[in-house]
Order: structure tokens, then C-alpha cells, then sequence
């Protein structure tokens, strides 16, 4: 029987061995994460490495894919579409049947690696501040997590920017955060490789969201958005990404 993801912690006394450990990996953990197809097989073969911040921060993330899942398969009202997606998802998290997976447990694997400065649980835990509280403290260590152009961290920072805003200035023009938040996930997908009708970020998109296409995810938000929306939101697509390419931290509104 696998121990519970309530047991998972790291080691207070632990310091950080990414170095040393990614040295014995011949392929990075996020790709470990993306291509996981048991992601409870992913967390407890990582068990006993959560005092690499860049391991716990993945662990957290493949417990919170699974928190909440839903099969769909036997609910002939819902989209085939949305059904198909929801199966998929959920056979990934088929470890965690009957487990309740806490969301303290998650957020102390978060809190752990941003301590240590890793980007990813950084960003992430940008989103569970306050969202009317104001995001001047955060904005000067926004460039930095920027500066690798993941595409998690720009997802996450893109939404903590357009959260709890009416605008937002980009390129010293007030934008709509409506309109930025699109412009945010279309860019993150520009970026990421793995940005697939497959991958577990356009699945659950599909699964919780309705937002589903068997071509691109970029295909799935224009199904939902006006039409005007969408095209600001392209237009802004690709100011972001040539701020992020120069580095123009002050374009983005952030310096």
C-alpha cells in the first residue's frame, strides 16, 4: 500500500542538493512531470528527494493536478469532448483513488521551495495571494522569475498581473486585464513545446473549463471569447513576447 501524499514533506534539516541530483538524471523534472502518465508513481518516486526545491515544487504540482478530478465517462449530458478529456485526467490520478490529497500538503511543498527560490513555486504562490491586496511589493522580483520564459511562470505571473485590475499598462497603453489575461496563457502556450491538445494543461482546460480543441489551445479560447477580444488579445500576444525576448520589464509595467 503507497504511503499518503499527507506524509509527503521535506526535511527541515535539509539543504538542497540540485546540483548533485540533476546530475544524476539524464532528463530535467518538469519533463519527468510533463510526460508522467501515473502521477502517483511520479510522487512517490520522488519521496525521497523533496529537499531539491525544484523536486518539491513538481511533486506539488502533480498533487494538485489530482486534488480534484472527475470521471466523466459514464455522463452522457456532458460533451464528448469534455468526457474524454476528464477520463484521461483521471486515469493519470488513478494512484490517488480513495485519497483525500490535502491542499496543506500541497502548499507546504510550495512554501518549502519558494523559501529556496525556486521560480516555478514562486510564481504559483503569487496566485493565492489576496487578490484586492496591492501588488506593489511583488512587482520587483517579477523580472527575475521572467527572465528563463518558462511557461508556468509566465501563465502564473500573467494571471497574478491581471487579477484583482480593471488594466493594466503595457507599453504605456491601459489595457483591459480581460484582455491581458488571454494575451498571458496564448503567449505561455507560444512558448512551451508540450502546449498540445494532450498535454494535462489543455486537458484540464477542456475537462473543468469547456475550452476544448483536437488542434490548438489557442483554437479552444476563440471558441469562448468574442471575437474582438480575442484579436486584442492576439495584438498584445506579441508585445509580451517580444518584452520578455528583450527583456523590456518596464513595457510589461513592471519597472
Amino acid at each position: 500500500m503507497p504511503s499518503s501524499p499527507r506524509a509527503l514533506q521535506p526535511s527541515s534539516s535539509s539543504r538542497p542538493l540540485q546540483s548533485q541530483q540533476r546530475a544524476g538524471i539524464q532528463f530535467s523534472i518538469r519533463d519527468e512531470y510533463l510526460r508522467a502518465t501515473d502521477l502517483r508513481a511520479f510522487v512517490e518516486r520522488h519521496r525521497g528527494r523533496l529537499h531539491d526545491p525544484e523536486v518539491a515544487f513538481h511533486v506539488s504540482q502533480a498533487l494538485e493536478d489530482c486534488a480534484i478530478t472527475r470521471d466523466l465517462e459514464g455522463q452522457d449530458e456532458m460533451p464528448p469532448e469534455e468526457r474524454h478529456a476528464s477520463a484521461i485526467i483521471a486515469d493519470q490520478c488513478r494512484g490517488f483513488a480513495g485519497e483525500v490529497i490535502r491542499p496543506a500538503a500541497i502548499l507546504e511543498l510550495l512554501r518549502y521551495a519558494a523559501r529556496w527560490g525556486e521560480p516555478h513555486a514562486e510564481a504559483r504562490l503569487l496566485l493565492l495571494r489576496d487578490a484586492a491586496a496591492p501588488k506593489a511589493d511583488a512587482l520587483p522580483h517579477l523580472p527575475w522569475m521572467l527572465t528563463s520564459r518558462e511557461p508556468s511562470i509566465v501563465r502564473d505571473v500573467g494571471a497574478f498581473l491581471s487579477r484583482g485590475e480593471a488594466q493594466w499598462r503595457y507599453g504605456g497603453e491601459s489595457v483591459p486585464t480581460a484582455v491581458a489575461a488571454i494575451a498571458w496563457e496564448l503567449v505561455a502556450c507560444d512558448l512551451d513545446p508540450s502546449c498540445t491538445p494532450q498535454s494535462r494543461f489543455a486537458l484540464s482546460q477542456c475537462a473543468y473549463l469547456g475550452r476544448c480543441s483536437a488542434w490548438r489551445y489557442e483554437d479552444a479560447v476563440a471558441m469562448f471569447e468574442p471575437p474582438e477580444l480575442m484579436e486584442s488579445a492576439r495584438r498584445l500576444r506579441e508585445g509580451i513576447l517580444r518584452a520578455l525576448r528583450d527583456r523590456d520589464w518596464e513595457w510589461l509595467g513592471l519597472g
